[in-house]
């Protein structure tokens, strides 16, 4: 996928309605975070750019996701705490982002709201992850990440949110917080593909 196609469709699909209102969120306090969805131009086409966490973390360790955290209270608004994670993560200086706006909110079980800022990076620029973060960066290709016939979909009742995905990318699997907000981005490029997934078996 081009840049060119990709802002196309980008701009002219409308974004998929997301509400997590409702009895089983009213007595839940969510901590507020923030992560940048970063897309870079390549030879190929455009990369999605990701991140495995180390085995020390305390949280999500060997996980593939983008680069963000919590808000931090110096952080005047939450893009800002998305421009600084991924400067701390990846050396990405806010300098070499582009920003296109923030994609819909996810939450996750441990009692985080994720807000996903969605940008284009220089294609030039040179990432320099920090090892105490990152124990490497993952370049998935976008067309096949956004591809719904290649997501897996799994229905769990018991959770706050009823389904969970997974999406296989070069012997790994993205899966969590990461790939509901891809296949939510998936949706809102290509909504006639809406209905494909494979289920967990």
């Amino acid at each position: 996928m081009t840049r060119s196609e990709f802002l196309r469709r980008y701009y002219l699909q409308p974004a998929p309605e997301v509400s997590w209102q409702g009895p089983l969120w009213d007595d839940i306090q969510l901590r507020q975070s923030a992560v940048l969805v970063a897309l870079q131009e390549r030879e190929h086409g455009l990369d999605l750019i990701l991140t495995r966490r180390p085995a020390h973390m305390r949280f999500h360790a060997h996980q593939i996701c983008f680069a963000g955290g919590r808000r931090d209270s110096d952080d005047p608004c939450l893009q800002a705490t998305a421009l600084r994670e991924a400067e701390e993560e990846l050396g990405l200086g806010h300098q070499h982002v582009e920003l296109l706006g923030p994609l819909p909110p996810q939450p996750v079980l441990t009692r985080f709201m994720i807000h996903p800022y969605l940008a284009f990076i220089d294609a030039n620029v040179q990432l320099q992850p920090d090892p105490s973060e990152v124990q490497e960066v993952v370049r998935a290709p976008l067309h096949r990440v956004l591809d719904h016939s290649r997501h897996y979909t799994q229905r769990v009742e018991r959770l706050l949110y009823h389904e969970l995905v997974f999406i296989p990318v070069d012997g790994q699997v993205i899966w969590g917080a990461t790939a509901a907000i891809i296949r939510r981005l998936a949706d809102h490029l290509y909504p006639q593909r809406r209905s494909l997934y494979r289920p967990v078996r």
